[in-house]
């Protein structure tokens, strides 16, 4: 019988096979700890939407108070004029005082038109000397 001594198993680095040889495999504490090839300006990019996210939903939060405080004025001042205003509608109305009418002034009579000429859409005929064929 043969005894074998096992060596300790070291586990590849990246046990997938690589697309490209020349481009280098993640290692395994990468994976382990997160990776370390990061674009910056793809994570300061990142940062940036989420700092403009904020600020846009504080300035919309800002506006929706502000219209509410509005439309909370409005109705105060809305409800202010009509307790104002109740009061006259329902008063009675002033008795009106009725003025006769003066009498009707003589008519003047109307001015006869003088007739318009009649025109006719017959021209007037044009005497022999005056055609060209008589010429």
């Amino acid at each position: 019988m043969q005894t074998h001594v096992a060596e300790p198993f070291e586990p590849p680095d990246n046990p997938l096979p690589t697309a490209d040889p020349a481009i280098a495999p993640m290692r395994q504490p990468c994976m382990e700890r997160g990776c370390q090839y990061r674009n910056r300006a793809v994570v300061y990019g990142g940062w940036l939407l989420a700092v403009l996210a904020v600020l846009a939903n504080v300035a919309l939060g800002h506006d929706l108070v502000q219209v509410g405080r509005a439309r909370a004025a409005l109705t105060v001042e809305r409800d202010t004029l009509r307790a104002q205003l109740l009061p006259m509608l329902q008063a009675p109305p002033p008795s009106e005082v009725v003025v006769p009418a003066p009498p009707p002034a003589k008519p003047v009579p109307a001015r006869p038109r003088p007739r318009p000429k009649s025109v006719s859409d017959v021209p007037p005929p044009v005497p022999e000397s005056d055609k060209w064929w008589n010429r």
